[in-house]
């Protein structure tokens, strides 16, 4: 005959004392109160399904009051009922769980400006603080807003198509479209989508910004975009912070000493130079079949010995070859991808136009100017303001040009500094 259980109550769990060896206080259906030696008093179910015996825990006495143990019970039954194994559902159950903290964890260390902000600080030292602040800000203004607390692996191709092209069709404070920015965010975007899969190798997302930039507005440049001369502190800091290949560096150095275009400084041969009267004897073009001297700032001459270790050693070198091959010239959009990383939405034509204006700024004459930079003129102008006397006074007029970007280097703000009206 089947021993007779009376259910428990909450008084008797109360009352029950250790004693030398554990005892079970039974409420039935399989579950019982496991009271140890040492007084803990803990929920235990007995089971059989298939024929084999199991034990469940529920936890221990008061944390799981009585009425939660039934409940657990009876849950468990149904599974065993159903066939299901209650030890391997609490398993699943207690997984589903880890992988659902997980995944609020994950998705709060992944929403887009989570990750977003991850590369504005893996920037640091590798750009300037000008250019990875500027991605930050257009980060905060553009896609924050939209797309910040979302986690990355939900964003669509098509809600990032959509507010790249909105950007494009808007239109700035001058009134000029967008679509530079646009572009501009799309790439930074792309390095988001890159550090994610950097960082989460279960990631593997496409990145889809890679498609999305071949199919934004096309940008028409605007007549070699430029910096404004108020501007040109910034950039003296932000060049002289810039990270990059040093011959890269240098060319920008030496289109600012001298004004000279991308293509003369590209295919310049130490053979040009005349270190020793600093001068440089720039090569025809195919518009333009004279010599045209350069006179060349001390400045200058320092640039030209600091790198002559690096590509000198034969007249015929080239002076600011590839970076990645010595024997071909430096790519053409070189410098303007440096100018770019550096943060400035400007071409290096556009800087060759920074120097022009510098210079009539500063009270240069203006024929002195045009000739220095090698704008064509007409040939009784070009021969009263390229003979001897005048190129004394462009000599001149170059070396306090480049003293004058010395200064910005440590300098806040522009000093005025008028020139001569020679």
């Amino acid at each position: 005959m089947a021993k007779l259980i009376i259910p428990l109550n909450p008084k008797r769990i109360d009352n029950a004392k250790p004693k030398e060896k554990s005892y079970s206080l039974f409420d039935g259906g399989g579950l019982y109160v496991e009271v140890s030696p040492r007084g803990s008093k803990l929920w235990r179910m007995k089971f059989r399904l298939n024929g084999k015996a199991g034990l469940l825990s529920f936890g221990k006495y008061p944390d799981v009051s009585l009425q939660q143990a039934r409940t657990k019970r009876e849950e468990a039954r149904k599974q065993i009922t159903a066939g299901i194994d209650p030890r391997e559902a609490k398993k699943e159950q207690e997984r589903q769980q880890l992988e659902q903290e997980a995944a609020k964890a994950f998705h709060g260390q992944n929403t887009f400006q989570k990750i977003a902000l991850r590369l504005h600080t893996s920037k640091q030292g590798r750009t300037t603080d000008y250019y990875r602040n500027k991605m930050l800000r257009q980060f905060e203004i553009h896609l924050f807003p939209v797309i910040g607390e979302k986690n990355i692996r939900d964003i669509e191709g098509k809600e990032l198509f959509d507010i790249f092209k909105s950007i494009a069709e808007k239109t700035n404070k001058e009134g000029k479209t967008m679509t530079y920015m646009a572009k501009k965010l799309c790439q930074w975007t792309a390095e988001v989508y890159d550090l994610a899969n950097m960082e989460n190798s279960s990631f593997a997302m496409n990145n889809p910004c890679r498609s999305i930039i071949k199919f934004l507005p096309k940008h028409e440049t605007e007549h070699m975009a430029r910096i404004g001369f108020s501007d040109l502190p910034n950039f003296i800091h932000a060049l002289e912070a810039y990270g990059g290949h040093i011959l890269t560096k240098s060319a920008i150095w030496m289109l600012l000493y001298t004004g000279m275009r991308q293509a003369s400084i590209r295919r310049a041969t130490w053979s040009d130079f005349d270190l020793n009267v600093a001068i440089w004897k720039r090569k025809p073009e195919k518009t333009d079949k004279t010599i045209h001297e350069i006179p060349l700032p001390e400045q200058a001459i320092k640039l030209l010995n600091n790198i002559n270790p690096l590509t000198g050693g034969n007249p015929d070198n080239l002076v600011f070859p590839s970076v990645y091959e010595n024997r071909l010239k430096m790519s053409e959009a070189a410098i303007g991808q440096a100018i770019e990383r550096m943060g400035f939405a400007m071409t290096g034509h556009g800087l060759r136009g920074v120097v022009s204006t510098g210079l009539n700024e500063l009270g240069f004459n203006p024929r002195l100017v045009e000739v220095q930079l090698g704008h064509k003129k007409s040939d009784a102008i070009e021969a009263a303001y390229n003979d001897a006397r005048h190129f004394a006074d462009r000599r001149k007029m170059m070396q306090r040009w480049a003293d004058y970007l010395d200064n910005l280097k440590t300098m806040a703000k522009i000093i005025p500094m008028r020139g001569n009206a020679a």
